[in-house]
């Protein structure tokens, strides 16, 4: 049976759970026992197959528990790695051990069980446009040995979880870029998404920062995004007709990194 892995059971995974998961075997990780059991009981009285497990992304043992209970599931079809923190939830080291660390720790997991067609979605930020690290640094952390990524990154930003936060998605995009030729080779894809201002549990806690809140008015973006907007999107990405679509990260965020940086364009000519 095709298997659907899925870290993180919030919003964004949970609905992308209901709308890839029909008819196949879905195994679910999350760090948080009770959102995992809620999610579980809803998703099976709704006639999803599920298989849930317990897990930390920031703990390589864990996660490599995870890709084991997957792999005995059946043929991996789609990794849908959408487990964070935000900013609002925890402090710059654990946001790095969780964002950047974590992330590395589940494509080194699950590229072995990558076979024709498997897929692979990470889940980056549209925060990471608003970061500009050094071209070296960038490069390391693409390619640095994932064991070494808390280490490359050291002590930056680390009384900033805002920054911390953008810098760690940043490592995500970078990281999937590197990573699409060695899938590529086991017939698979690797990409990532940046959401904007998405309405979920963590988005809604972000909502509440002034700056935030500062994004959302200068875009004068019309609605919030929900999560289904990032599931269609995922659906997409894992099917046929994103066949060709591979090392690349898709924004969408309505627009809002693109009005930030061309509004201050703009005002910067009419100085």
């Amino acid at each position: 049976m095709d298997v659907i892995v899925i870290t993180g059971i919030g919003g964004m995974g949970l609905a992308c759970a209901r709308r890839i998961g029909t008819g196949r075997r879905l195994v679910l990780a999350d760090f948080n026992a009770g959102q995992m059991e809620a999610a579980v009981a809803a998703l099976t009285d709704e006639g999803y197959d599920v298989t849930p497990r317990v897990m930390d992304v920031a703990d390589a043992d864990s996660v490599a528990a995870l890709a084991s209970a997957a792999q005995g599931a059946g043929r991996l079809r789609a990794l849908v790695h959408t487990a964070g923190l935000s900013p609002t939830m925890a402090s710059a080291e654990r946001i790095y051990a969780v964002d950047l660390l974590g992330t590395a720790q589940v494509l080194d997991a699950f590229l072995p069980l990558a076979v024709d067609d498997t897929v692979a979605v990470m889940i980056a930020s549209m925060a990471a446009q608003f970061v500009q690290l050094p071209p070296e640094l960038e490069r390391r952390l693409a390619t640095g040995p994932t064991d070494q990524l808390l280490n490359i990154i050291g002590d930056l930003h680390a009384n900033d979880p805002a920054q911390a936060y953008g810098t760690s998605k940043r490592g995500n995009q970078l990281r999937v870029e590197a990573a699409a030729a060695v899938w590529a080779a086991h017939g698979a894809r690797v990409v990532s998404i940046s959401p904007g201002l998405i309405s979920t549990p963590m988005g809604r806690l972000e909502l509440e920062d002034p700056r935030t809140a500062q994004l959302r008015a200068i875009s004068r973006v019309r609605r919030l995004g929900t999560p289904d907007d990032i599931a269609a999107a995922v659906e997409w990405l894992i099917g046929p007709a994103a066949s060709l679509v591979n090392g690349i990260d898709l924004r969408i965020d309505g627009g809002v990194a693109a009005t930030m940086r061309w509004n201050a364009a703009a005002t910067r000519r009419r100085s």
